[in-house]
C-alpha cells in the first residue's frame, strides 16, 4: 500500500535527514508538507511525523500511524520508527483483503429492526476471512472453538462467517488461525510481518516491540515501537514465534487495565514461548496494569539484540513451524504449539485417500508400502481422520521434545503381480477387494497393466477366432 508521510513542525535538519532517508528506502511512501492535510482516499494510508507540543493533525485515512518527536530523541531513533512504521503501513492494504475475502454480509432480525445501531460500532474493524485458505472445509474450527462471543462465528458454506452483531473485536480468532485465514484488518499478517522485517533490518542497539490497546498509555523510550491494535487477542504462538525467530530483544504485549477479552491468548503465548527459548533469546511477555510499565521500563533496559537471519516468507504455517526450530532449545517440549502428531491403526489399507485429499502437500505419502507422515507441514485440520474410509486416522497434540522429521507411520506387506512381479497393492486392501467382488483371485493378482493387457488379449482373440 502506498503511503502519505506528513511531516509537521520538524526541525529543518531532522526534516531533511527524514526525507531523504524514506525516499531512498521506501519507494511506496509520499511526503507531504501541508499544514493540515485531512486525507480522506479510502485506499490511502498516512503516517504523521510530528514535532512534541504540536496540534495533531487531522486525518481519516482508514491506516494511520503516529510519530512524535521528542526533543530528546537522536534522528537514528527518529528513523528506527519510521522504519517500523512504514514497514508496517506499506505492508498492508485494507481495501482489497475486504473486498476479495469477505464474504457477504448477512441481516440478523437485530440489525433489520435497529438499523445502524444493531451493528458493530466499528465495521470496518471486524475480522476479514480468506475464504480459498480458509481450513473451515477440512473441518478445523480452531477460530469458532476460541471465540468468547457467542455467535459471533460461524462455520457456513465451508467457510468462517464474522457477525457484526455480535463479535467484539478481541482478536482472538486471528491469533489462533494457523493458516492466517482471518485477520484483522488493522493489524493484517502482512502488517506485522513487515513490522518485524523493518525492525529486524534495523542496526539499533535495542530494539522492542509493544503491542497494546491502548497507545497512550505506554510510556515512550528510545528504540520502542509501540503498535496499538483492537484487540490483543490476535497475538498468539504463532505470532510470537515469528518474533522471537527475528534479531528483535522483547516482545511485549500490554493491556493497562487487564479487562481486554483476548488477554489470554498473549499471555499463553508468552509463557508457552519463554519455556522453549534458549538463554540467549528475546524476551516475550505478556503485562497489565500500572505494574506492567514498570516491567516494561525494565524489560526493555535488558532486552538485547540477536544475530539470527529472518525466516523468508513461505507461508504462514511453514514460517511458524521453520521460527520453532530457530529459537528452541534442544530438549524443549512442545504441548500446547499445534503441532500433531499422527497413529494409525492396523486396518489400513494404504487406500491413498488420505494422502490425495490432504490439502498440505509433504504431511501424507505413500512409499511402496510406508505411509510417511511430515508434522511439519500438518496444521492438524483433521481433514485425514475425516476422509479415511476404515477409520484407521487418529490426530492428537504432538507433546514431549519436538519431533519434526517425516517417519513411517503404518507400513503393509505388498502383493506382487503374478506377471510381472511389480508389488501393486497392499496386502490389507487386496484382501478387502477379493472379499468385496468375489471375483477371480487369479485377476486380482495382476496389477493394473497386465490386467488390461490380458483383456486386450481375451478380445483380440475372441475377434480372430482360432488359429
Amino acid at each position: 500500500m502506498r503511503v502519505t508521510v506528513h511531516l509537521n513542525n520538524l526541525d529543518p535538519e531532522l526534516r531533511e535527514k527524514v526525507t531523504t532517508h524514506i525516499h531512498n528506502n521506501w519507494s511506496k511512501s509520499t511526503i507531504t508538507n501541508e499544514t493540515n492535510a485531512n486525507f480522506r482516499k479510502r485506499n490511502e494510508a498516512t503516517l504523521v511525523i510530528i514535532g512534541e507540543g504540536f496540534p495533531a493533525v487531522d486525518t481519516a485515512a482508514p491506516l494511520h500511524d503516529t510519530i512524535i518527536v521528542r526533543s530528546s530523541a537522536s534522528t537514528e531513533q527518529i528513523l528506527f520508527l519510521v522504519d517500523a512504521k512504514l514497514g508496517k503501513l506499506t505492508n498492508t492494504d485494507i481495501v482489497n483483503a475486504k473486498q476479495s475475502t469477505s464474504p457477504k454480509p448477512t441481516i440478523s432480525r437485530r440489525e433489520f429492526l435497529l438499523g445502524p445501531y444493531g451493528r458493530s460500532p466499528h465495521p470496518q474493524n471486524l475480522p476479514v476471512v480468506a475464504s480459498d485458505s480458509c481450513e473451515a472445509k477440512f473441518g478445523c474450527s480452531k477460530c469458532v472453538d476460541a471465540c468468547p462471543a457467542p455467535g459471533a462465528l460461524r462455520i457456513e458454506n465451508d467457510s468462517v462467517i464474522v457477525s457484526s452483531e455480535y463479535c467484539i473485536e478481541c482478536g482472538i480468532c486471528a491469533g489462533v488461525c494457523p493458516v492466517a485465514a482471518i485477520q484483522m484488518p488493522n493489524f493484517s499478517e502482512d502488517a506485522y510481518r513487515g513490522l518485524l522485517k523493518a525492525v529486524h533490518g534495523s542496526s539499533a542497539p535495542k530494539k522492542t516491540v509493544v503491542i497494546t490497546c491502548n497507545k497512550s498509555s505506554v510510556p515512550q523510550q528510545p528504540w520502542m515501537d509501540v503498535e496499538e491494535v483492537r484487540g490483543i487477542g490476535c497475538m498468539g504462538v504463532r505470532q510470537f514465534a515469528m518474533a522471537a525467530g527475528s534479531s528483535i530483544g522483547a516482545l511485549l504485549v500490554y493491556c493497562p487495565d487487564g479487562l481486554c477479552a483476548g488477554k489470554e491468548n498473549p499471555k499463553r503465548a508468552a509463557n508457552l514461548i519463554s519455556l522453549i527459548v534458549g538463554e540467549n533469546g528475546p524476551i516475550v511477555a505478556y503485562l497489565e496494569g500500572s505494574a506492567g510499565t514498570l516491567q516494561m521500563n525494565q524489560i526493555h533496559e535488558s532486552a538485547r539484540t540477536h544475530d539470527r537471519p529472518l525466516t523468508p516468507a513461505v507461508a504462514p504455517w511453514k514460517d511458524y513451524v521453520k521460527s520453532l526450530k530457530s529459537i528452541s532449545r534442544p530438549e524443549a517440549h512442545v504441548k500446547g504449539f499445534g503441532l500433531t502428531q499422527i497413529e494409525v491403526a492396523d486396518s489400513c489399507t494404504l487406500c491413498y485417500a488420505c494422502v490425495e485429499s490432504c490439502p498440505h502437500q509433504g504431511a501424507l505419502a505413500i512409499r511402496e508400502d510406508k505411509l510417511i507422515f511430515g508434522p511439519e507441514e500438518c496444521t492438524g485440520c483433521g481433514y485425514c481422520e475425516q476422509i479415511c474410509p476404515e477409520r484407521s486416522i487418529t490426530l492428537s497434540e504432538m507433546v514431549g521434545p519436538m519431533n519434526l522429521a517425516a517417519r513411517t507411520v503404518y507400513r503393509d506387506e505388498m502383493m506382487r503381480c503374478a506377471k510381472c512381479n511389480t508389488p501393486y497393492v497392499s496386502a490389507k486392501m487386496f484382501k478387502k477387494v477379493s472379499e468385496t467382488l468375489q471375483s477371480d483371485e487369479s485377476t486380482l493378482r495382476l496389477c493394473q497393466s497386465c490386467r488390461q493387457k490380458e483383456t486386450y488379449d481375451k478380445i483380440l482373440g475372441s475377434i480372430r477366432g482360432p488359429a
